[in-house]
């Protein structure tokens, strides 16, 4: 890392990679998400018949260094580089936020929800949900995230009784 970056401290480091983040999410955020049709995907509610990828034409997002001209490739993070004895993977431990990725609508008190993914039907089914995690784990793979969190309302919905 001294050689790449000279001898700048960790908080300049840091913001480098935040800001490297930052373009990616702008770039996959400027891509369309899923341009599958729901009807001919899903099938009904009541099964999770969805096939197929969720992010298509979107492969995994790798290293390729600052020179890489491709928008969807990490210029400054490099997961598997030791620094100081440990991988950046163990040294940066990204997450994705289930909720904020998945769940959420993008509303907040004063507004409506300002984006709907594709492959949601409107339900609150468990066919609903379990769709929803392969799209989550589909993400991370491709994004090559290891980690996640969520509320626990957010990844099942209510049943009718506890069991």
């Amino acid at each position: 890392m001294q050689r790449r970056f000279g001898m700048r401290k960790g908080a300049e480091l840091l913001a480098l990679l935040v800001a490297s983040s930052l373009c990616l999410s702008a770039a996959i955020a400027a891509q369309e998400t899923c341009p599958a049709d729901i009807d001919a995907k899903c099938g009904d509610a009541a099964s999770d018949g969805w096939e197929g990828e969720f992010f298509p034409g979107i492969t995994k997002i790798r290293y390729e260094g600052p020179t890489s001209k491709k928008p969807l490739s990490y210029k400054w993070y490099n997961a598997e580089e030791v620094i100081l004895g440990k991988k950046m993977k163990d040294w940066l431990r990204f997450s994705v936020a289930f909720w904020h990725t998945f769940r959420g609508t993008g509303g907040d008190p004063f507004g409506a929800a300002t984006k709907n993914w594709p492959w949601e039907d409107g339900t609150n089914s468990l066919a609903m949900a379990k769709r929803r995690m392969k799209a989550h784990f589909e993400f991370m793979e491709k994004l090559g995230v290891e980690r996640w969190c969520f509320h626990d309302r957010d990844i099942a919905p209510d049943g009718k009784t506890l069991a």
